[in-house]
């Protein structure tokens, strides 16, 4: 069977790679039921997969502990869970790019690398908001910030660009405007 249900139904101290995936349907019906707009990071889940292995020539690294990630990934199903989304709420998800989330502040704006201090920690250089990283980053994504950030000097002689928040497609204007009658 799909999905290792017979061994699940079997062994109920089983993990999460034997679990149905009955919390995926639940949790986007959930999601699709009280949101009309859901934002999620597109991330490039076959990318983050790939194998380490590398080539006769250049063997890979840490080989096995890239391969413990990746079935972690695989069995956590998180392009499970995008794909009924976008099932289960058609046209009202949109994929934000993961790009400098966790390095841009959320109140500021300011965008560094030294903004993340630890894997946890998140504290902005230029106004001191102090959060945790994944709260700050899951913040900017639910923001629909289109992060644009570069973290070095253009130059010797210019300050660093601070990252521009701004959504999906560029500025907008939000402003009613009138409607064309057809009279």
């Amino acid at each position: 069977m799909k999905f290792g249900y017979r061994r699940w139904a079997g062994y109920p101290s089983a993990g999460p790679a034997t679990c149905p995936p009955d919390w995926a349907e639940k949790t986007s019906t959930d999601l699709a039921r009280r949101f009309d707009l859901i934002r999620i990071e597109d991330l490039k889940i076959g990318n983050m997969v790939r194998s380490a292995r590398g080539t006769i020539a250049a063997p890979g690294v840490n080989v096995r502990a890239k391969a413990g990630l990746n079935r972690s990934i695989h069995a956590a199903g998180w392009g499970h869970l995008a794909r009924r989304l976008e099932h289960k709420a058609a046209g009202r998800v949109e994929k934000i790019n993961p790009a400098y989330t966790s390095q841009i502040c959320h109140v500021c704006g300011h965008c560094a690398a030294d903004n993340r201090e630890s894997q946890a920690v998140f504290r902005c250089r230029a106004c001191g908001h102090v959060d945790h990283a994944d709260v700050n980053a899951a913040k900017n994504i639910a923001a629909g910030h289109a992060v644009t950030c570069l973290s070095r000097p253009t130059s010797p002689d210019r300050p660093p660009v601070r990252g521009a928040l701004q959504p999906l497609g560029g500025a907008m204007n939000r402003e009613p405007q009138p409607v064309p009658s057809s009279r």
